[in-house]
């Protein structure tokens, strides 16, 4: 299992992070301090579970909780030390889905993150078709054979499927984090592989706008 760790106290999170191996060794922690890092690293790479603290600096908890949710289902553990019920209402409303009160014990968080990632797997898997697309392990089958996608090309595909028409510029908005001056010729790269991988008829271009999930999709 590949787990981002969203902390800013180095100690607590070099605590959580070792006393976690030790809990699974087959854990991979990746450990980051800050918003910033944790958006960058979430577009680049593969998680199965967020841990994210409360208090952060450069992005706040709120916008990258959203920046994350506009893209993924991700499984995400609030921790914090505030212990106001506002602030846990307020968290979990932010899409989180689950959340622990500092000080706890690492061995409380491995229950939780064991108890929701079996939770999450169970509802993180659509069917469209021939395909069997499963969210939280980045796995999608074509008739039963797994297709071997990119990370970018699977997040253009879950973005897509969630939010079922979608523009060119929000595309780029959310996936290539903000950078909507960038030559947007590489959604066309990534759109024709899926095509190509998936199903030429399966993402419907709509002119002057961006793309959509065609429901009468056939190869």
């Amino acid at each position: 299992m590949k787990i981002l760790l969203v902390e800013d106290n180095r100690e607590i999170s070099d605590n959580i992070t070792r006393i976690l191996k030790l809990k699974n060794p087959e854990f991979k922690i990746t450990q980051v301090f800050d918003g910033e890092e944790a958006i960058k690293k979430f577009l680049t790479e593969w998680f199965d579970i967020i841990l994210l603290d409360l208090m952060l600096p450069k992005i706040d908890w709120i916008t990258l909780c959203k920046r994350i949710r506009q893209t993924s289902n991700i499984a995400i553990i609030m921790m914090t030390a505030k212990w106001e019920d506002d602030d846990k209402i307020l968290g979990l409303e932010s899409w989180a889905d689950d959340y622990i009160v500092k000080p706890f014990k690492v061995e409380e968080l491995y229950l939780r993150i064991c108890s929701i990632t079996k939770r999450c797997n169970i509802k993180t898997i659509a069917k469209l078709w021939d395909l069997e697309i499963n969210f939280s392990d980045k796995i999608v089958k074509k008739s039963w054979e797994e297709v071997k996608l990119k990370l970018k090309e699977f997040q253009v595909l879950e973005f897509i499927l969630k939010k079922e028409t979608i523009s060119r510029t929000d595309l780029l908005e959310v996936l290539w984090w903000g950078d909507i001056f960038s030559d947007d010729n590489k959604i066309d790269v990534y759109i024709y592989s899926l095509r190509k991988k998936l199903g030429k008829n399966l993402i419907k271009t709509i002119k002057w706008f961006g793309y959509s999930i065609n429901k009468d999709y056939e190869n």
